[in-house]
């Protein structure tokens, strides 16, 4: 009488295809959970552009006199005439403002010493995504809009 023993040198296809399928779950849950680095570095650089307006106001009320915030679509950069700041790598920018403050494709947003400005609005856009800063005429308020 003779026994065969079978021997287990492997897997069957079934326990591998279960833990390719757990491997999957886990990889897909994974890039769900990524965080949308390209959206919050918009949303951030979004803020700050209406911090740097903020502050051209506070600016323009504190020394009673006229303050002019450039925007320069071409090289991606805002800030006053003498000390411009790049925006990060992949992001644009595109101004609508008054006629009266565009030249030279560059485009200008004036506040005024009593709080109120030439008003505009700033799109900034990376990878599919926009955001954008409008500035109010009237009160010269600077709010960033998803």
């Amino acid at each position: 009488m003779k026994r065969c023993l079978r021997s287990s040198s492997g897997f069957t296809l079934l326990e591998l295809l279960v833990v390719l399928g757990i491997i999957a779950v886990v990889l897909a849950t994974m890039m769900m959970a990524r965080p949308n680095v390209s959206g919050t570095q918009l949303n951030t650089t979004a803020r700050s552009v209406a911090g740097i307006l903020r502050l051209a106001r506070a600016h323009a009320i504190e020394r009673n006199a006229e303050t002019l915030v450039v925007v320069d679509p071409v090289v991606a950069a805002i800030g006053l005439p003498g000390a411009m700041r790049s925006l990060p790598r992949g992001i644009s920018i595109d101004v609508t403002a008054a006629a009266s403050e565009t030249a030279g494709g560059r485009a200008g947003l004036r506040f005024y010493p009593d709080g109120q400005s030439s008003g505009g609005t700033i799109l900034l856009r990376r990878d599919g995504r926009a955001a954008r800063v409008e500035v109010n005429w009237l009160t010269g308020e600077a709010r960033v809009e998803p």
